[in-house]
């Protein structure tokens, strides 16, 4: 099972990495009466020059978590970046059944 580096700070970035963004309803939303959302995803990648060639910069949206987990991986294999990492908006949002999240916040 893979265990994903993961953080709830937007500013922390791996610009070698996919990066999954995954989002929903958090707790302090339901708090203050918000509808509860199902958690959705996003894919993002920083422009790369590796053994595999030159790519840029791009986003794909619109995912489940699970379909975004599959997604990235395939787009890391095709485009040689070193691994997928979750910035995720709260990580109580994160279900075990995606996979398993590094035990310390950080991307480093």
């Amino acid at each position: 099972m893979t265990i994903y580096a993961w953080t709830t700070y937007d500013d922390e970035l791996d610009e070698k990495a996919i990066i999954i963004g995954v989002g929903g309803s958090d707790a302090s939303m339901i708090a203050m009466g918000l509808s509860y959302v199902e958690p959705g995803a996003d894919i993002y990648w920083f422009s790369n020059i590796n053994h595999r060639g030159y790519f840029v910069e791009g986003s794909e949206h619109g995912f489940t978590v699970s379909q975004a987990l599959l997604r990235a991986e395939e787009l890391r294999l095709e485009m040689g970046y070193s691994r997928v990492v979750i910035t995720i908006q709260e990580r109580g949002m994160w279900r075990d059944e995606w996979g398993a999240l590094a035990e310390r916040e950080g991307l480093s």
